[in-house]
């Protein structure tokens, strides 16, 4: 027969194991809570006492420990743009010439190829480095780049 401090020994461990699969830290609130009534149930406190350690131990731990965990060990995963979403920003130098009247242009970024236009329908020549400011389906609107001459 089990004592009442191996069930909450092993209540405890059995929750820390299901925190590994949860995110939050509020399963591994309960387990250490657990594990911390333990020790006063081998000492043959009663019940009452038990659940009043449980609650007490449960509510400074969720009110103090797991707000340092999250800060600490939990990082917010950082906002990074992908696929065409990373074009945005970059540098391409046209390859076609942009006409707004003739509907051509053509920009050429890390060795791909896309159709380009500009915002305020400008033509830009071929060799000119541009900035990318939005993607549309798949076209690039872009501006050319100011370039500064050193004196």
């Amino acid at each position: 027969m089990l004592a009442p401090w191996h069930l909450w020994l092993m209540v405890g461990i059995l929750l820390w194991i299901a925190e590994i699969f949860t995110p939050g830290f509020v399963v591994g609130v309960f387990g250490t809570a657990c594990l911390l009534v333990a020790p006063f149930s081998a000492l043959g406190a009663s019940l009452t006492l038990q659940i009043l350690v449980f609650g007490l131990s449960t509510a400074i731990l969720a009110l103090g420990v797991r707000p340092l965990v999250l800060k600490y060990l939990y990082r917010p995963k950082i906002n990074t743009s992908t696929n065409v979403d990373s074009l945005v920003g970059r540098t391409a130098i046209v390859v076609e010439p942009i006409d707004p009247v003739a509907g051509t242009g053509r920009v050429k970024v890390h060795g791909d190829i896309w159709r380009a236009v500009t915002p305020d329908d400008t033509s830009i020549l071929t060799g000119t480095k541009v900035r990318i400011q939005q993607v549309e389906g798949c076209t690039l609107i872009v501006q050319t780049i100011e370039e500064r001459s050193s004196v």
